[in-house]
């Protein structure tokens, strides 16, 4: 997404700039998700198993 500036205040940016922006913005949240979830429950296995 380095086709558009938002700083660029005389350019309104595309629909297809923003569907793109808000595309990777959501693959990104869900990578962050996953390897949060996962970090947490191997925790809890990982406490669980000290128990």
């Amino acid at each position: 997404m380095d086709d558009y500036r938002f700083i660029d205040i005389d350019h309104e940016p595309t629909d297809e700039q923003l569907a793109q922006l808000m595309h990777e913005v959501a693959v990104e949240a869900k990578e962050r998700h996953d390897k949060a979830h996962a970090a947490y429950f191997a925790h809890i296995r990982q406490m669980a198993h000290a128990i």
